[in-house]
């Protein structure tokens, strides 16, 4: 019997409890095992302490503690397997070539469709 291995995790780091909270309801419905943090900082412990169950990592870029641009090149300088996207409501030009050059592999500038999210989190292999 083939065993099919559990989908790798995605770690939300969102300072908007609200939208987090939508992100782990939909991911979860989709099958996904979600962690979550409401700051940089936490982000980064998060990761840290589940580093081989994390797959895909979510990030606004303004967050508090550690922001989301210094978080997406420390998880890309640490952990360059993992798949970064960023999401910002916040100069969406600029900001997206900040994400980019940083190490995030997408940018979905604010308001985004979370479905959208979803489909990129499924085609990065989570």
């Amino acid at each position: 019997m083939t065993t099919v291995p559990a989908p790798r995790g995605v770690l939300v780091v969102e300072d908007d409890s609200a939208l987090r909270t939508l992100f782990l309801l939909l991911l979860e419905a989709e099958g996904f095992r979600v962690f979550e943090a409401g700051d940089g900082q936490a982000g980064l412990d998060t990761l840290s302490a589940h580093a081989g169950d994390i797959g895909v990592v979510i990030t606004d870029c303004g967050l508090p503690r550690v922001g989301g641009v210094e978080l997406i090149a420390r998880v890309r300088a640490g952990h360059p397997e993992v798949k970064i996207i960023g999401t910002s409501g916040f100069g969406a030009n600029n900001v997206r070539a900040m994400v980019l050059a940083a190490g995030a592999d997408e940018f979905f500038p604010k308001p985004f469709s979370i479905p959208d999210v979803i489909r990129r989190v499924k085609a990065f292999g989570a």
